[in-house]
């Protein structure tokens, strides 16, 4: 008799340890929203530091930027898609619109950046009138995704329980 409680308190205690270990999708996910946020700031900044240089006129320089931006929403976009393995799921409206417009931001900044090297590279054979076309339609995505980008950051402010 002794000896089946004892085995009864370890099962019950091993369970509890292993329930303990195994995390929610929105756990995940939440593992993962920081490095992707960082990804998306130093894209953002790249994409600042490219205009910059363009405007400069130093073209090499920008285009150095704005493949480095490239390179900061590309992995933005992957650490996306591992965020898509968790969000089966999840039944929460909030972070699934949360989710949505991440994805959106994550698409107008990409299509930006390659507007944006099109206006590099137009800018570098001399075809102004060109490359202002692609600076003229790298702007309105960059102000479409400066919107999207506050819709999400106001979904945080408007719901801190959710996002850790």
């Amino acid at each position: 008799m002794r000896k089946k409680i004892i085995i009864v308190i370890i099962v019950l205690l091993a369970t509890v340890a292993v329930s303990g270990c195994i995390k929610s999708p929105i756990d995940n996910i939440n593992d993962i929203i920081p490095r992707l946020s960082h990804s998306i700031e130093s894209g953002d900044a790249n994409f600042n530091e490219a205009v910059k240089y363009s405007n400069q006129k130093k073209y090499d320089i920008a285009e150095e930027k704005i493949q480095t931006a490239s390179g900061n929403f590309l992995d933005a976009k992957n650490k996306k898609l591992e965020i898509n393995k968790y969000d089966n799921g999840i039944n929460d409206t909030v972070y699934l619109h949360y989710l949505d417009l991440l994805e959106e931001e994550l698409n107008l900044k990409e299509n930006a950046i390659f507007n944006m090297k099109l206006a590099i590279q137009e800018f570098k054979k001399g075809n102004k009138s060109t490359g202002n076309s692609y600076i003229t339609k790298t702007n309105t995505l960059i102000s479409e995704g400066i919107t999207v980008q506050n819709q999400r950051d106001d979904l945080v402010k408007n719901y801190p329980s959710k996002f850790k």
